[in-house]
């Protein structure tokens, strides 16, 4: 019989061993999940307009994955019944949006990163919950509109997934407040979140809440504060 050699057996060993922590990972269900403070909705409710879908297009639904124009093993995921597909009701570990997004694996998506613990939480819990198209529909508080405590959080939820790191989209970056500003003051933000026409609609295959486009408006409106 033939003997192994002590590579092979040592690409066994790490074989199981990561085999392992792919079933461990999963198994172990996330810490339930933070929503934005805007949400007044319940907070043992994981509500999937305000922050699953967000989730999932600045992860997924981007140029060169698994947008419209881009259609990478043809799936498209910036709709609701678009992700359904991805997904087995109230079984996470069942579904398909789930296992590729958290396990270790090679399949693992988005390639070359990670998402958070809160957000695995995010998607886990919204599965588990039914994976209902709910929105949390709350009064829109703009008493006190900074960047720092209310546009920040909107941008990071729907903006930075395309426009951010080394090859933002469309050369637009929107990681901080003076690259925000200048896309603002150049007049290609609202005219987009607004999905005017003649301007490119963002966020891609859904659309920022009537609130949070008062809210930038608002903003603006009071300089920008910073």
């Amino acid at each position: 019989m033939k003997r192994l050699s002590f590579a092979s057996v040592l690409f066994l060993f790490i074989f199981f061993l990561v085999s392992c922590h792919n079933k461990a990972d999963l198994s172990i269900a996330p810490p339930f999940p933070s929503q934005s403070p805007w949400l007044k909705c319940s907070h043992d409710t994981i509500y999937f307009q305000n922050s699953v879908l967000p989730v999932v297009i600045n992860s997924c639904a981007k140029s060169g994955c698994h947008d419209q124009g881009s259609n990478k093993h043809e799936i498209v995921l910036d709709s609701y019944s678009a992700i359904y597909n991805l997904v087995k009701p109230n079984d996470p570990l069942s579904s398909k949006l789930y296992t590729v997004l958290f396990s270790f694996g090679q399949q693992r998506m988005p390639p070359g990163e990670r998402l958070s613990v809160n957000q695995e939480g995010l998607i886990y819990y919204w599965i588990l919950q039914g994976a209902v198209n709910n929105r949390c529909e709350t009064p829109c508080d703009s008493s006190h509109i900074t960047y720092d405590s209310t546009i920040i959080a909107i941008v990071q939820s729907w903006c930075t997934g395309c426009h951010g790191g080394s090859n933002p989209a469309y050369g637009i970056s929107l990681t901080n407040y003076d690259q925000v500003k200048t896309t603002v003051n150049n007049g290609r933000l609202m005219g987009a979140i607004r999905q005017e026409t003649g301007f490119y609609p963002m966020p891609k295959g859904s659309q920022l809440s009537p609130c949070d486009i008062a809210l930038f408006q608002i903003w603006i409106n009071l300089g920008m504060p910073r």
